[in-house]
């Protein structure tokens, strides 16, 4: 029955713990009606006791441990308040104290724990085995990590596919919601990609796949998300601080008061006792320390559901803080399918020879620029050639020798940094660039043809745009492409501040600047060449669907599917978690400090502290799942 549950005996363990709590809480609750009352001491003292045993022991051994080794914390102050009230002879109060706090820790730790079931249940979808095809054309069902990369594998409806691939036959409606978050079905069909988790709806699937079961993007994610709980947040880490010296302080304020009083003014031992057993309930930091994990796993788990999987509780306060954004431009703000438009041959012979050349150096990168060209090589009938040596410049070009003789193939600044601009090529460039288009030149020791590429803008990219600014932040458009270009998508997309003819560290030290100028900076590309401004960035941001796995691995966000408008999705759901945290820390506080000045005038009592602990502690958390709320842009 664990094994069904998926929880490895931890569900029937927490009923069990919530049976025996609840059955102790109700022996303590019997054992002070029994004092209010009047009955023989004898009953209410064995109902308290039963209520112990039951209910309250664990608190008591923690509580007896860290008196020996003198380590004030929370079970030391349960346990010195409930042996207080025994001292005192009120059974009923100090069984009520032990078990109380045993419900209100069970529940704390319920709450924990259903966050991060939700942040994994986000991300582990994939099924354990999957139907795939043998050498002889049987089909058997086999374990995923059974499976390589080539296999045909077959996903019946209403199965989840089990690995990434892509369709090779049958055509279905796909529910990928878990993984990337989109509302709606998507239309799958012969060439299309399909995701490991996602669910096949109504038609039969065959997938190849182009993944292990270690190495999809689900599997990915869920590595990222796991480490990601190693990561606490600055404010998580105080909030510890703050409960270690809490717990001594609030310790010793409740020994003054039941000590101080009576010896100094002469005043009632039992009486200011008392008073001193109310203030050690009041110092337990329960709400304060449970309020700040469960928001910021709250808010990881809608982020995940959403199709944003942040690296941890760390990076989310990062990105509350944001004040500037940066983007890459081919790929993130733009589709990154570039197609050549135009192809100037500047060369004497036959356009099919430096159309080979251009297609042997294109075959051997795969910057969405060479894609480019290679594809339309291909389409106009060009045949590769072997390129017995090959050299990539990020951000400039690349180098390679065929036939013998040393070609080159690359921006602007490619052709003037090997001196191979003349004056009517240079004319011819800066023609092409005011038209919005990327010039990429093929060359030895002088040009022999210039392709013209354009990549549209995606059409999400104005929106996401948009929203940044309404929450008040900067953006900034950081490319390796020329000014011209630059300028033509800054202005399509209403980014403020453009870079152009970037090299990958100059985009790191693009980001260094706006980060003196504005404050925190975050930054969002899928390229190999990213990759150094994602490391600078305070948050960087990549994309699980497209992004390179050098881009994915050094970013603080995957994003499931390319949506621009994830960005400030993902900064406002930080913002908001930020507000939460600040909001129960001042409610804990001042809950705190009102209960604080009724015990010292005598006014509380140990129920009212336990109560209101436990009642602060529940609403807290009430407060800290709201995190998990979906948030729009008109929130």
């Amino acid at each position: 029955m664990a094994q069904a549950c998926g929880c490895d005996g931890s569900c029937g363990a927490s009923r069990r713990a919530g049976w025996q709590i609840g059955l102790g809480v109700a022996s303590a609750l019997a054992a002070e009606l029994a004092e209010w009352l009047g009955t023989a001491e004898a009953l209410p003292a064995l109902l308290a006791t039963a209520a112990i045993a039951i209910a309250g022991r664990a608190v008591l051994w923690q509580g007896m441990r860290a008196l020996t080794r003198l380590q004030p914390n929370i079970y030391l102050l349960m346990t010195l308040a409930s042996v207080g009230a025994i001292a005192l002879g009120k059974w009923g109060e100090a069984a009520v104290v032990v078990t109380l706090y045993a419900l209100a820790e069970l529940l704390e730790q319920r709450a924990a724990e259903r966050s991060e079931r939700s942040l994994r249940a986000a991300l582990q979808l994939a099924p354990p085995q999957a139907t795939v095809q043998t050498p002889d054309g049987a089909w058997q069902t086999v374990p995923v990590e059974q499976i390589r990369i080539g296999q045909r594998i077959r996903v019946k409806p209403g199965e989840r596919i089990p690995l990434d691939g892509a369709v090779v036959a049958g055509a279905s409606s796909v529910d990928q919601s878990p993984i990337t978050g989109e509302s709606a079905p998507i239309e799958k069909s012969v060439g299309d990609t399909v995701y490991a988790g996602a669910l096949n709806l109504h038609g039969s699937l065959d997938v190849v796949v182009n993944a292990t079961a270690d190495a999809t993007v689900v599997a990915q994610i869920a590595r990222i998300a796991a480490q990601a709980q190693a990561r606490r947040a600055q404010v998580e880490r105080l909030i510890d601080r703050f409960a270690r010296t809490y717990t001594p302080l609030m310790l010793g304020l409740a020994t003054g008061v039941a000590v101080l009083p009576p010896l100094v003014m002469g005043g009632a031992w039992g009486e200011w006792l008392y008073r001193g057993l109310v203030l050690l309930v009041l110092g337990c930091p329960c709400a304060l320390v449970i309020s700040t994990p469960v928001t910021l796993l709250s808010a990881l788990a809608g982020l995940a559901r959403r199709g944003v999987v942040v690296k941890g509780a760390a990076v989310l306060e990062q990105a509350a803080r944001l004040r500037a954004f940066a983007f890459d431009k081919t790929g993130t703000l733009t589709y990154g399918c570039l197609q050549v438009e135009s192809i100037r041959c500047l060369d004497t012979k036959p356009l099919a020879r430096p159309l080979e050349i251009a297609l042997s150096l294109a075959m051997h990168s795969e910057h969405p620029v060479a894609q480019a060209i290679r594809d339309h090589c291909l389409q106009q009938g060009a045949t590769a050639r072997p390129v017995e040596s090959f050299e990539t410049t990020p951000g400039l070009g690349v180098a390679g020798v065929v036939d013998g003789r040393t070609f080159r193939m690359g921006n602007h600044r490619f052709v003037e940094a090997h001196n191979a601009c003349s004056k009517p090529l240079e004319t011819l460039l800066e023609q092409l660039e005011q038209q919005g288009l990327t010039p990429v030149v093929l060359f030895d020791h002088q040009p022999r043809v210039v392709f013209a590429l354009r990549d549209a803008v995606r059409a999400d990219a104005a929106p996401a745009i948009a929203q940044l600014h309404a929450l008040g932040l900067h953006t900034a458009l950081l490319t390796g492409d020329t000014p011209a270009v630059a300028d033509a998508v800054a202005h399509a997309t209403g980014v403020q501040t453009h870079y152009a003819e970037l090299l990958p560290h100059q985009k790191a030290q693009a980001l260094e600047a706006l980060r003196q100028q504005f404050g925190c900076v975050g930054m969002a590309g899928d390229g190999v060449n990213d990759a150094p401004a994602l490391a600078v960035a305070d948050v960087g941001v990549s994309f699980a669907e497209r992004g390179t796995d050098l881009a994915l691995e050094t970013a603080d966000v995957a994003l499931m599917r390319h949506d621009l408008t994830l960005v400030p999705t993902l900064i406002r759901t930080a913002r908001r978690a930020t507000r939460l945290i600040t909001q129960n820390i001042a409610f804990v506080l001042s809950v705190r400090a009102l209960f604080i000045a009724l015990a010292l005038m005598g006014q509380a009592t140990l129920w009212m502290a336990i109560l209101a602990d436990m009642g602060v502690t529940l609403l807290v958390i009430a407060n800290g799942w709201r995190a998990a709320a979906p948030i729009y842009s008109t929130d």
